[in-house]
């Protein structure tokens, strides 16, 4: 019996199904545009990430998500195809609708993507997801068969039935869980194909905030995606009204440096923040000493204006030891 619904699955560039995928998708392409021949590499960026269908273990479609260039924080939709037997039964929304919550997962605020003329079946397909026409951009800014689209990606922010997960996912990452979703604080949780990918919280207290609980999947690592994470949720701070963030941390000074966070007394950030849930159990416990303390003023946040990363860009992405929670 045929399974009703696709199984998609992450998948590397070189797998062998994905790239008989892209040939067929070259095909494809060759025979609308043929004054236009394609092929599979091109505009491909090392950071891409695929996304394989399968129906009863067939590969039946494929899509991918990567990057654009630093600084830019959007991210593309590449290489969207699904074999014409298995078209019209919803598998390139499921797989658009993975690529989207893939790109969040990596903290893209945008995804974008280029389709052209003779192809009316995904520009329909994009437009019922929402995705709205935008001026051509590079390099198909020439392309008078082009067309771009694109679709804002709001981060998911936690509820409270995510509290299990979330606290399971910080537990497996070597966090503290403690507090999690506790009054006063926010946090954003991401899912992707493989399941939970990142989490972010935030401590409020007046016009300060507390950053912690930063964590992200080690295979979604050195690719930015706590750097995009951590920018995302300071800009949503200071569009609450928050004006200083603080962040504990004792092993990642200079993850924090190039995020623009400045070191400071830990007695600043535990005053500025007594209420906070973190700060109240540092003191409860007699830790509170042994911590670092950063602090970010948000003033330029909510125009983008952070400070830049470095050139090493994979070196801004929190690695497991170095994170604003409890030990």
């Amino acid at each position: 019996m045929t399974s009703p619904d696709p199984v998609i699955t992450a998948a590397a560039a070189g797998d062998s199904r994905i790239q008989q995928l892209v040939r067929d998708l070259d095909a494809d392409l060759a025979a609308r545009y043929p004054d236009e021949p394609c092929t599979g590499g091109a505009h491909i960026n090392p950071g891409i990430r695929f996304l394989l269908a399968e129906v009863d273990g067939r590969p039946v479609g494929c899509c991918a998500v990567q990057p654009f260039s630093f600084p830019d924080s959007a991210a593309e939709l590449k290489r969207m195809y699904v074999s014409p037997e298995v078209r019209g039964r919803g598998i390139a929304a499921r797989l658009l609708a993975v690529a989207e919550r893939t790109a969040t997962a990596f903290g893209h605020p945008e995804i974008r993507l280029e389709t052209a003329v003779h192809q009316p079946e995904a520009i329909a397909l994009y437009t019922r997801a929402g995705y709205t026409l935008i001026p051509n951009y590079p390099p198909y800014q020439h392309k008078t068969l082009s067309r771009c689209y694109a679709k804002p990606l709001p981060l998911p922010e936690a509820r409270p039935e995510d509290r299990e997960e979330i606290t399971a996912f910080l537990a497996g990452q070597g966090l503290s869980p403690q507090d999690v979703l506790a009054p006063g604080t926010r946090y954003w949780f991401t899912r992707d194909a493989a399941g939970p990918a990142a989490t972010v919280g935030l401590e409020l207290q007046g016009h300060c905030v507390l950053l912690r609980s930063v964590a992200v999947r080690p295979d979604l690592r050195g690719c930015g995606a706590a750097r995009r994470l951590v920018r995302r949720v300071l800009a949503e701070a200071a569009t609450r009204g928050g004006r200083t963030a603080y962040v504990f941390s004792t092993g990642a000074g200079p993850v924090w440096e190039r995020l623009g966070f400045r070191p400071v007394p830990v007695a600043e950030a535990a005053e500025a923040l007594s209420d906070a849930p973190q700060v109240r159990q540092y003191r409860a416990t007699g830790t509170l000493a042994d911590e670092a303390a950063w602090r970010h003023d948000l003033v330029d946040v909510t125009t983008g204006d952070l400070p830049p990363v470095g050139a090493d860009r994979s070196a801004a992405d929190v690695p497991p030891t170095a994170v604003a929670t409890g030990r």
